[in-house]
């Protein structure tokens, strides 16, 4: 299944695992860098009201689904699609390809703390894995130009970012022409959700979920 979903005016592709990851194998062989993001109920709830944003989401190359209530909302009823998405099969893929073919990454996050605990997940559940740096973007961007340097002085393939929105969509947009690498992946807190950190509390993500069905719900009836 390849088709777009609108929602909320940022267009999601309904990419399989298995179609999204031939998309990224041909990124990983060009020689400018492309770019996947893939979007979470927070991301989209926090951005539609931001022209901004919508805009910025435009200029990436492949933007994915990351929670199954996306696909639900939008009234998609593709099982092996629903079931890629639940299982957060395309990210298992991507890393795993990233491990056994020994690509360099470079790890982008908002704080220290989010480093310290994802860089020993990725180590440990995928033995062998080739990190060649890391970088903290603070809120007000004072980073940029280190963490740009630091990417091109590594020969980085790919960048994996755990960055929150709206910061993630900006940093790339403004400077991808800048980075030397192959790839960029912006995770946000689907990479750290896969290794077992939680994602809030049960009743904020039950009403989370209700009002975005309605929202969307809402969407569909005005179009």
């Amino acid at each position: 299944m390849k088709k777009k979903i609108n929602i909320f005016d940022v267009e999601i592709d309904g990419f399989t695992a298995k179609a999204a990851m031939q998309a990224a194998v041909e990124y990983m062989q060009s020689e400018s860098i492309n770019t996947i993001e893939i979007v979470t109920l927070d991301m989209l709830m926090q951005g539609q009201d931001s022209p901004e944003w919508i805009e910025k989401t435009k200029e990436i190359d492949l933007i994915l689904p990351g929670e199954k209530e996306i696909l639900e909302a939008a009234e998609v009823e593709d099982r092996n699609l629903l079931k890629d998405v639940t299982n957060e099969l395309f990210l298992r893929m991507f890393i795993r390809f990233l491990q056994r073919n020994h690509k360099k990454i470079f790890l982008i996050a908002g704080s220290g703390q989010e480093l310290e605990s994802l860089k020993p997940a990725l180590e440990r559940y995928n033995r062998g894995i080739v990190i060649v740096g890391q970088g903290i973007l603070d809120p007000e961007g004072k980073a940029e130009e280190e963490i740009i340097n630091e990417v091109n002085g590594v020969e980085t393939d790919c960048i994996l970012s755990i960055l929150p929105s709206p910061q993630q969509e900006e940093f790339i947009v403004k400077n991808s022409a800048l980075l030397n690498a192959r790839m960029w992946l912006g995770c946000g807190k689907t990479l750290s959700r896969m290794y077992g950190e939680r994602s809030g509390s049960g009743v904020r993500r039950f009403f989370l979920k209700k009002i975005f069905r309605y929202r969307v719900g809402r969407q569909r009836k005005e179009v």
